[in-house]
């Protein structure tokens, strides 16, 4: 294939060629294995093996070539650098690249920690547990020179997409198996009391802490690596977010960088002849370039020793997020270290047509997070960090929620007076 990166620009390519592959009898291939390049994304890779599910007209697009039907996807492997796992993630990091490096780590069915040798038992048990607490269903293993059984990655059978929703990993704070003590709860109507115990109501939100089991993990009693989950029916004030919450402990990076090099930076002139930047300009370009991103290092770094002293040492934040400037918009958040991501996946199922017309397992799934007037509108944020100090977070956070007095005003005055990203999109 040519240079370039198989989740994104050169997604049909790939498609296209294990297509190919597939279809061959003579010789038949049994398994393909894709080496992406350390900056793709596997969640978008997986993506390519999706049949697609939107709600509209497939005829359009649906073809006989599509990769669904030639082949599935068997196993997701993330390879850890153990040596240099905490650079990667800490302030000092590249900008952005401690994100993709915890994306990787939580999109895997294995996880590979290789050079193990040059790294001692301590260094790599505490890389182990990071690993763990990102991602408890993987299979972690260690190597060296990423030598192991090819039976641990190939026809293991492990991947299964519905694993990697949100969803599955906020239901393990709630699914505990009922006990008898809270089995007599639910008999008298209560929420089930050892539930009720690790879940702290504030009026406003609640924080649902990991179960004793998990509590009392390895990670967790090794170096204090534990998780929780914020979750609340009410939307942010979009100012007091950002200004109380978001800027003064992290750091925000424009993702539009200079992914295209290279022949971009060739052009012709009117006469046809190939010209290139003055050298000058592109040193100086280099330059504003570089002091940038120290700048932007510098500012990680005041702000990750911000973040440790109010709420204790994140590792990972991410989560659904409801702004009242974006009502109808699902928000989603990611941050890793210092940096923090902003997405917006979509509407919430509250708009999908076939949460009212469609089958009763149709209304179901798409229904499954509704919660009163507003649906499945919500904040569900799960953090996973060490010494973490859920309670001032929580405290935070709530202090970025609409009062009762705004909250009164409805959505009309939400958008008069917080703005609406619709009405708004031009100004």
């Amino acid at each position: 294939m040519e240079n370039g990166c198989v989740c994104c620009n050169l997604a049909g390519d790939l498609v296209e060629q294990m297509t190919a592959l597939a279809k061959q009898t003579s010789p038949k291939f049994d398994y393909m294995i894709i080496e992406a390049s350390g900056v793709s994304e596997p969640a978008a890779i997986a993506a390519l093996f999706e049949t697609c599910e939107e709600d509209h007209d497939h005829s359009g697009h649906e073809k006989e070539d599509d990769l669904p039907n030639f082949a599935k996807l068997d196993t997701l492997v993330t390879v850890v650098d153990s040596c240099q796992f905490f650079q990667n993630i800490g302030p000092d990091a590249q900008m952005d690249k401690g994100r993709l490096l915890l994306d990787q780590v939580e999109y895997s069915n294995v996880v590979l920690l290789n050079k193990t040798d040059l790294v001692s038992e301590e260094q790599l048990n505490k890389v182990r547990d990071h690993v763990m607490a990102l991602n408890s269903k993987a299979k972690v293993i260690s190597c060296k020179e990423s030598s192991v059984d090819v039976k641990e990655v190939v026809n293991t059978g492990l991947f299964k997409a519905e694993d990697f929703d949100l969803d599955k990993f906020t239901e393990t704070f709630e699914g505990e198996k009922p006990k008898s003590c809270c089995k007599a709860s639910a008999s008298r109507g209560e929420s089930p009391c050892c539930l009720r115990a690790r879940t702290i109501e504030s009026g406003l939100s609640k924080v649902l802490l990991p179960q004793k089991k998990t509590a009392k993990s390895r990670h967790n009693e090794n170096y204090q690596i534990s998780s929780f989950v914020y979750k609340a029916r009410r939307p942010f004030n979009p100012a007091k977010i950002h200004v109380d919450f978001l800027d003064p402990f992290f750091v925000s990076v424009d993702e539009d960088g200079d992914e295209e090099e290279g022949d971009e930076e060739k052009g012709e002139n009117e006469d046809g002849e190939e010209k290139k930047l003055d050298e000058e300009d592109q040193m100086d370009e280099d330059n504003a370039s570089n002091d940038k991103i120290k700048q932007l290092q510098e500012e990680a770094v005041k702000k990750a020793k911000h973040r440790s002293d109010t709420f204790g040492n994140l590792l990972r934040m991410k989560g659904f997020m409801w702004k009242a400037s974006s009502h109808d918009i699902m928000g989603f958040v990611s941050i890793a270290g210092s940096m923090v991501r902003l997405d917006a996946p979509g509407t919430w199922t509250a708009l999908e047509s076939k949460a009212y017309t469609g089958s009763d397992v149709e209304k179901a799934k798409l229904r499954k997070d509704w919660d009163g007037d507003w649906k499945d509108r919500r904040q569900e944020l799960v953090f996973i960090g060490q010494s973490l100090k859920h309670d001032e977070i929580q405290k935070i956070l709530d202090s970025c929620l609409l009062s009762d007095e705004e909250m009164a005003m409805g959505v009309d005055g939400w958008k008069a007076t917080f703005g609406d990203i619709f009405l708004h999109a031009e100004e």
